[in-house]
């Protein structure tokens, strides 16, 4: 409801036991704020965090996004994102204002149902679909199936990770009408936008600066942004600590400056990355630092006590995946390892391989070296 004033804390319905329980104690005891949806979001380090957005904030994100996709009332989107996320909500927001129609399979948590390419396939050409967003790893599968795009479909966002010139190639012989996009939580969904005239080539396409993003680089190279669409702010962890305060606003002067590095010029942004310890599985964002210190607890939990560390390494679908290395004699005892770790994290995170190595190979102050652990491995990522 775009009208209310009632606050809504939007959590995702998979999260595990405790760490549901956890977001969902610092929201009982977060202020009032009005008009407000909280959102959980993940950056570079730390905990899952809460972010607060306006419900100007958002619609002013999908007016911006409107104007940039030409929607009126006259398109149908296809919705397969969750609605806890700003990928799936935002599409809700942009319907609102253009009066368009929005078909999707949500239940009442904002779960989107089963993934299926074929099925999606079958949704947009019944309902003669204009538009809709996917992840990469959604791009792939209907590639890897050779499924081509419905003539009525006119644009599909892309965003919850870069895609890959040669993905985007093969896509764009199926038809597929693909704008790649970079986004934040924390302001409302798009930042930058493929231009719809981009289609007209089938070469990747530059990002647009969206027409409600003031845009700079800061200090180190970081991007930082102004806009309407911006968040108000985290909720704290120790929000019932009223000296500390509930909210926290890392904005200085109107400006949130983002955990991204990358550059600007002719109203495009290129964005050349984040720290090590960012990841994008599927489209979501983790901390390699907080997979890390859900290993320790496994690993305390089961009883693990041969050596044992996390990689990230490159995967054609998910963009990265997760794997376990050991060096236990055998991979039984990991197996519990392994069962514990998942039971602790998200389904995009959890562990998807495991690898026994005769030693981990690590500095003299016991870090991993990731380069020589995919040395071994014969493939590429980042490592904990």
């Amino acid at each position: 409801d775009w009208t209310s004033r009632e606050p809504v804390v939007l959590l995702n319905p998979r999260f595990p036991a405790p760490e549901r329980e956890r977001l969902e104690q610092l929201a009982a005891r977060l202020p009032r704020l009005e008009r407000h949806v909280w959102l959980a979001t993940s950056g570079v380090s730390g905990p899952i965090k809460l972010v607060a957005l306006s419900r100007e904030a958002l619609l002013a994100s999908a007016a911006a996004v409107n104007r940039h996709l030409e929607a009126t009332a006259r398109d149908t989107w296809v919705n397969v994102l969750p609605l806890f996320h700003v990928g799936g909500l935002g599409i809700v927001a942009r319907a609102h204002l253009a009066g368009a129609r929005v078909v999707g399979d949500h239940d009442a948590a904002g779960w989107p149902g089963t993934w299926s390419a074929e099925a999606f396939l079958r949704r947009v050409a019944a309902e003669r679909a204009t538009l809709s967003a996917l992840v990469p790893a959604q791009v792939d599968d209907l590639v890897r199936e050779r499924l081509r795009a419905p003539p009525s479909l006119r644009a599909v966002v892309v965003g919850g990770g870069a895609v890959p010139a040669a993905l985007h190639g093969r896509a764009r012989a199926l038809g597929w009408p693909l704008l790649p996009s970079y986004g934040a939580t924390e302001l409302c969904s798009q930042i930058a936008t493929a231009s719809l005239t981009s289609l007209d080539s089938d070469a990747p396409p530059r990002l647009a600066l969206l027409s409600h993003i003031e845009a700079e680089v800061a200090a180190g190279g970081f991007l930082r942004f102004r806009s309407a669409a911006l968040f108000t702010g985290y909720a704290r962890p120790d929000a019932g600590d009223e000296s500390r305060g509930a909210l926290h606003d890392p904005k200085v002067d109107g400006w949130w400056t983002s955990e991204d590095r990358g550059e600007l010029g002719g109203g495009c942004l290129v964005v050349e990355g984040r720290g090590a310890d960012f990841l994008k599985i599927g489209g979501e964002s983790t901390s390699l630092g907080r997979l890390e210190a859900v290993l320790a607890n496994a690993r305390r939990a089961c009883a693990f006590d041969a050596d044992a560390a996390l990689l990230a390494v490159a995967d054609d679908r998910l963009g990265h995946a997760v794997v376990l290395l050991h060096d236990a004699p055998s991979d039984a005892p990991a197996a519990a390892l392994v069962a514990a770790f998942n039971a602790r994290v998200l389904p995009f995170e959890r562990i998807r391989s495991v690898h026994r190595l005769a030693s981990l190979p690590r500095s003299p102050l016991g870090k991993l070296l990731p380069a020589e652990a995919r040395r071994r491995l014969g493939t590429r990522g980042h490592g904990v």
